[in-house]
Protein backbone atom coordinates (compact mmCIF):
# COMPACT_ATOMS: atom_id res chain seq x y z
CA UNK A 1 0.00 0.00 0.00
CA UNK A 2 1.32 3.35 -0.56
CA UNK A 3 1.11 6.50 1.81
CA UNK A 4 -1.27 8.05 -0.51
CA UNK A 5 -3.69 5.24 -0.13
CA UNK A 6 -2.95 4.86 3.38
CA UNK A 7 -4.44 8.40 4.12
CA UNK A 8 -7.05 7.91 2.22
CA UNK A 9 -7.78 4.45 3.56
CA UNK A 10 -7.79 5.81 6.94
CA UNK A 11 -9.94 8.68 6.42
CA UNK A 12 -12.54 6.25 5.00
CA UNK A 13 -12.51 3.55 7.58
CA UNK A 14 -12.61 5.85 10.12
CA UNK A 15 -15.64 7.69 8.46
CA UNK A 16 -17.55 4.46 8.15
CA UNK A 17 -16.54 3.35 11.91
CA UNK A 18 -18.14 6.40 13.33
CA UNK A 19 -21.17 5.66 10.97
CA UNK A 20 -21.36 2.05 12.34
CA UNK A 21 -21.14 3.54 16.32
CA UNK A 22 -23.84 5.54 14.94
CA UNK A 23 -26.17 3.18 14.36
CA UNK A 24 -25.47 0.99 16.88
CA UNK A 25 -25.85 3.26 19.16
CA UNK A 26 -29.33 3.95 17.46
CA UNK A 27 -30.21 0.26 17.54
CA UNK A 28 -29.13 -0.15 21.52
CA UNK A 29 -31.77 3.07 22.06
CA UNK A 30 -28.57 4.84 24.03
CA UNK A 31 -30.30 8.15 23.47
CA UNK A 32 -33.13 7.03 25.54
CA UNK A 33 -31.36 6.28 28.79
CA UNK A 34 -31.80 8.97 31.27
CA UNK A 35 -28.42 9.46 32.01
CA UNK A 36 -26.84 11.95 29.93
CA UNK A 37 -22.87 10.46 31.58
CA UNK A 38 -24.23 7.50 30.64
CA UNK A 39 -24.76 8.34 26.54
CA UNK A 40 -22.14 10.59 26.22
CA UNK A 41 -19.62 7.29 27.89
CA UNK A 42 -21.17 5.03 25.59
CA UNK A 43 -21.19 7.34 22.60
CA UNK A 44 -17.71 7.99 23.17
CA UNK A 45 -16.84 4.63 24.28
CA UNK A 46 -18.63 2.93 20.32
CA UNK A 47 -16.95 5.88 18.36
CA UNK A 48 -13.45 4.99 19.87
CA UNK A 49 -13.32 1.24 19.52
CA UNK A 50 -14.79 1.22 16.14
CA UNK A 51 -12.59 3.75 14.68
CA UNK A 52 -9.25 2.56 16.41
CA UNK A 53 -10.46 -0.84 15.37
CA UNK A 54 -10.63 0.05 11.84
CA UNK A 55 -7.75 2.71 11.93
CA UNK A 56 -5.25 -0.03 13.52
CA UNK A 57 -6.35 -2.84 10.65
CA UNK A 58 -5.24 0.10 7.74
CA UNK A 59 -2.05 0.55 9.64
CA UNK A 60 -1.32 -3.23 10.37
CA UNK A 61 -1.76 -3.65 6.00
CA UNK A 62 0.60 -0.59 5.51
CA UNK A 63 3.65 -2.23 7.90
CA UNK A 64 2.71 -5.15 6.88
CA UNK A 65 2.60 -6.66 10.33
CA UNK A 66 1.80 -9.73 11.97
CA UNK A 67 -0.54 -10.65 14.61
CA UNK A 68 -3.21 -8.44 13.73
CA UNK A 69 -6.16 -9.72 15.55
CA UNK A 70 -3.69 -8.97 18.45
CA UNK A 71 -2.55 -5.33 17.78
CA UNK A 72 -6.10 -4.43 16.32
CA UNK A 73 -8.05 -5.80 19.51
CA UNK A 74 -5.23 -3.50 21.41
CA UNK A 75 -6.14 -0.40 19.47
CA UNK A 76 -9.66 -1.37 19.78
CA UNK A 77 -9.70 -1.35 23.73
CA UNK A 78 -6.99 1.65 23.97
CA UNK A 79 -9.88 3.33 21.80
CA UNK A 80 -13.02 2.12 23.84
CA UNK A 81 -11.02 3.79 27.18
CA UNK A 82 -10.24 6.68 25.80
CA UNK A 83 -13.48 7.55 23.15
CA UNK A 84 -15.23 6.88 27.04
CA UNK A 85 -13.52 9.06 28.99
CA UNK A 86 -13.55 11.70 26.07
CA UNK A 87 -17.57 11.07 26.07
CA UNK A 88 -17.43 11.79 29.76
CA UNK A 89 -14.86 14.57 30.20
CA UNK A 90 -16.69 16.52 27.14
CA UNK A 91 -20.03 16.31 28.44
CA UNK A 92 -18.87 17.71 32.05
CA UNK A 93 -16.96 20.11 30.72
CA UNK A 94 -20.25 20.92 28.59
CA UNK A 95 -22.23 20.94 32.06
CA UNK A 96 -19.73 23.99 32.97
CA UNK A 97 -20.36 25.81 29.61
CA UNK A 98 -16.36 24.47 27.90
CA UNK A 99 -17.82 23.14 24.10
CA UNK A 100 -17.90 19.55 23.44
CA UNK A 101 -15.31 19.78 20.96
CA UNK A 102 -12.99 19.38 24.09
CA UNK A 103 -13.84 16.08 24.64
CA UNK A 104 -13.39 14.87 21.16
CA UNK A 105 -9.72 16.29 21.43
CA UNK A 106 -8.49 13.85 23.92
CA UNK A 107 -10.86 10.60 22.20
CA UNK A 108 -8.90 11.29 19.31
CA UNK A 109 -5.38 11.31 20.79
CA UNK A 110 -6.30 8.24 23.06
CA UNK A 111 -7.46 6.50 18.98
CA UNK A 112 -4.37 7.76 17.41
CA UNK A 113 -1.89 6.82 20.51
CA UNK A 114 -3.01 3.32 20.24
CA UNK A 115 -1.96 2.82 16.82
CA UNK A 116 1.76 2.34 18.04
CA UNK A 117 0.89 0.66 21.65
CA UNK A 118 1.06 -2.77 20.03
CA UNK A 119 4.76 -1.79 18.40
CA UNK A 120 5.68 -0.06 22.14
CA UNK A 121 5.15 -3.25 23.63
CA UNK A 122 6.71 -5.43 21.51
CA UNK A 123 10.25 -3.75 21.53
CA UNK A 124 9.58 -3.22 24.78
CA UNK A 125 8.76 -7.17 25.25
CA UNK A 126 12.10 -8.23 22.87
CA UNK A 127 14.13 -5.85 24.94
CA UNK A 128 14.67 -3.55 22.17
CA UNK A 129 15.04 -0.33 21.82
CA UNK A 130 11.63 2.50 21.81
CA UNK A 131 12.42 5.14 19.95
CA UNK A 132 10.74 4.49 16.18
CA UNK A 133 7.94 2.82 18.34
CA UNK A 134 7.77 5.76 20.42
CA UNK A 135 7.72 8.37 17.64
CA UNK A 136 5.18 6.34 15.74
CA UNK A 137 2.90 6.50 19.27
CA UNK A 138 3.80 10.51 19.68
CA UNK A 139 2.85 11.10 15.74
CA UNK A 140 -0.54 9.21 16.48
CA UNK A 141 -1.63 11.24 19.26
CA UNK A 142 -0.77 14.49 17.69
CA UNK A 143 -2.85 13.34 14.38
CA UNK A 144 -5.95 12.64 17.02
CA UNK A 145 -5.48 15.73 19.21
CA UNK A 146 -5.86 17.33 15.65
CA UNK A 147 -8.30 15.23 14.42
CA UNK A 148 -10.60 15.35 17.56
CA UNK A 149 -10.01 19.26 16.85
CA UNK A 150 -11.36 19.37 13.55
CA UNK A 151 -13.89 16.86 13.03
CA UNK A 152 -15.10 18.31 16.98
CA UNK A 153 -15.75 21.79 16.13
CA UNK A 154 -18.66 20.69 13.56
CA UNK A 155 -19.67 18.34 15.76
CA UNK A 156 -19.95 20.84 18.68
CA UNK A 157 -22.03 23.27 15.87
CA UNK A 158 -24.20 21.04 14.56
CA UNK A 159 -25.23 18.84 17.75
CA UNK A 160 -25.70 22.17 19.63
CA UNK A 161 -27.99 23.83 17.06
CA UNK A 162 -31.28 24.13 17.61
CA UNK A 163 -32.03 23.73 14.10
CA UNK A 164 -30.46 20.17 13.87
CA UNK A 165 -31.17 18.93 10.83
CA UNK A 166 -32.50 14.56 9.69
CA UNK A 167 -29.97 13.13 10.15
CA UNK A 168 -27.17 15.44 11.75
CA UNK A 169 -26.23 13.27 14.26
CA UNK A 170 -24.69 10.91 11.87
CA UNK A 171 -23.63 13.55 9.75
CA UNK A 172 -21.59 14.73 12.14
CA UNK A 173 -20.05 11.49 13.66
CA UNK A 174 -18.88 10.14 10.34
CA UNK A 175 -17.18 13.78 9.99
CA UNK A 176 -15.64 13.43 13.44
CA UNK A 177 -14.31 9.86 12.56
CA UNK A 178 -13.14 10.89 9.17
CA UNK A 179 -11.40 13.92 10.43
CA UNK A 180 -9.50 12.16 12.96
CA UNK A 181 -8.75 9.00 10.69
CA UNK A 182 -7.49 11.54 7.99
CA UNK A 183 -5.40 13.34 10.71
CA UNK A 184 -3.59 10.39 12.20
CA UNK A 185 -2.65 9.28 8.87
CA UNK A 186 -1.24 12.50 7.41
CA UNK A 187 0.59 12.59 10.81
CA UNK A 188 1.96 9.13 10.37
CA UNK A 189 3.54 9.46 6.88
CA UNK A 190 4.15 13.55 7.08
CA UNK A 191 6.20 13.04 10.33
CA UNK A 192 8.12 9.70 9.15
CA UNK A 193 11.87 8.77 9.33
CA UNK A 194 13.00 6.81 6.66
CA UNK A 195 10.93 4.23 4.41
CA UNK A 196 11.02 1.78 2.38
CA UNK A 197 9.38 1.43 -1.33
CA UNK A 198 9.03 -0.80 -4.06
CA UNK A 199 10.25 0.28 -7.43
CA UNK A 200 10.46 -3.55 -9.22
CA UNK A 201 9.10 -6.37 -8.13
CA UNK A 202 5.61 -7.13 -6.95
CA UNK A 203 3.14 -4.89 -6.96
CA UNK A 204 4.83 -1.66 -7.02
CA UNK A 205 4.59 1.02 -5.21
CA UNK A 206 3.90 -0.23 -1.72
CA UNK A 207 5.74 1.87 1.15
CA UNK A 208 6.29 0.71 4.31
CA UNK A 209 7.53 2.60 7.15
CA UNK A 210 10.24 1.97 9.28
CA UNK A 211 9.74 2.12 12.77
CA UNK A 212 11.54 -0.86 14.19
CA UNK A 213 14.76 -1.72 15.00
CA UNK A 214 14.71 -4.40 12.68
CA UNK A 215 12.77 -4.45 9.21
CA UNK A 216 13.12 -8.55 7.46
CA UNK A 217 13.07 -8.51 3.88
CA UNK A 218 12.10 -11.72 1.99
CA UNK A 219 9.99 -13.86 0.17
CA UNK A 220 8.42 -14.85 3.61
CA UNK A 221 5.08 -14.25 4.69
CA UNK A 222 6.54 -13.50 8.13
CA UNK A 223 8.74 -10.77 6.63
CA UNK A 224 8.26 -7.33 7.27
CA UNK A 225 8.36 -6.46 3.02
CA UNK A 226 7.25 -9.53 1.05
CA UNK A 227 8.88 -9.94 -2.15
CA UNK A 228 7.06 -13.13 -3.25
CA UNK A 229 7.21 -15.35 -6.43
CA UNK A 230 10.96 -14.93 -6.83
CA UNK A 231 12.91 -17.69 -6.41
CA UNK A 232 16.27 -16.10 -6.53
CA UNK A 233 14.57 -14.12 -2.77
CA UNK A 234 15.29 -16.21 -0.29
CA UNK A 235 12.82 -16.74 2.72
CA UNK A 236 14.99 -14.30 4.66
CA UNK A 237 16.93 -12.38 2.87
CA UNK A 238 18.36 -8.86 4.76
CA UNK A 239 17.96 -7.07 7.29
CA UNK A 240 17.17 -3.46 7.50
CA UNK A 241 18.72 -2.36 11.00
CA UNK A 242 18.87 0.99 13.06
CA UNK A 243 22.01 1.20 14.41
CA UNK A 244 23.41 4.71 16.40
CA UNK A 245 20.72 6.32 14.90
CA UNK A 246 20.98 5.69 10.92
CA UNK A 247 19.74 2.59 9.29
CA UNK A 248 21.92 -0.11 7.91
CA UNK A 249 21.54 -2.91 5.50
CA UNK A 250 22.56 -6.58 6.60
CA UNK A 251 22.14 -9.54 4.43
CA UNK A 252 21.29 -12.89 5.52
CA UNK A 253 24.56 -14.82 5.62
CA UNK A 254 23.58 -17.84 3.29
CA UNK A 255 21.24 -15.91 1.56
CA UNK A 256 21.78 -14.90 -2.25
CA UNK A 257 23.06 -12.14 -3.26
CA UNK A 258 22.29 -8.41 -1.86
CA UNK A 259 23.49 -5.10 -3.83
CA UNK A 260 23.16 -2.07 -2.54
CA UNK A 261 23.21 0.80 -5.73
CA UNK A 262 24.64 -2.51 -8.07
CA UNK A 263 27.47 -2.89 -5.69
CA UNK A 264 27.12 -6.42 -3.55
CA UNK A 265 27.38 -6.14 0.26
CA UNK A 266 29.50 -9.83 0.43
CA UNK A 267 27.78 -9.97 3.86
CA UNK A 268 28.64 -6.77 5.23
CA UNK A 269 26.70 -4.03 6.73
CA UNK A 270 25.91 -1.09 4.70
CA UNK A 271 24.93 2.24 5.66
CA UNK A 272 21.87 3.49 3.76
CA UNK A 273 21.53 7.25 2.36
CA UNK A 274 18.03 8.19 1.10
CA UNK A 275 17.70 7.58 -2.26
CA UNK A 276 20.15 3.99 -2.53
CA UNK A 277 18.62 1.22 -4.40
CA UNK A 278 18.46 -2.44 -2.60
CA UNK A 279 18.79 -4.91 -5.33
CA UNK A 280 17.32 -8.44 -4.12
CA UNK A 281 16.66 -11.10 -6.93
CA UNK A 282 14.93 -9.48 -9.75
CA UNK A 283 13.19 -7.00 -6.87
CA UNK A 284 14.68 -3.24 -6.58
CA UNK A 285 13.67 -1.80 -3.41
CA UNK A 286 14.54 2.29 -2.44
CA UNK A 287 15.29 3.41 0.73
CA UNK A 288 14.21 7.01 1.89
CA UNK A 289 15.16 9.27 5.02
CA UNK A 290 13.76 12.32 5.98
CA UNK A 291 17.10 13.64 7.02
CA UNK A 292 19.12 13.66 4.32
CA UNK A 293 22.88 12.31 4.36
CA UNK A 294 26.46 13.15 2.72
Amino acid sequence: MSFKLFVYYCALCGGWAAFLAWAVMELAGVAALRSVAWQAALRGGALGLLVAAAIGLVDAVLSGARQRPARVGLCAALGLAGGALGGVVGQWLHTHHVPLFVGWVLAGGMIGASIGAYDMLRAAAAGQGLRGAGRKMLHGTAGGFLGGLVGGLPYTFLIGSPALPRGGPAASLVMLGSCIGLMIGLAQVMLKEAWLKVEVGLRPGRELLLTKDETTIGRSEACDLGLFGDAAIDRLHARVLRRDGRFVLSSVAGAGETLVNDRPTDGKAVPLRSGDRIRVGKSVVVFGERNKRE
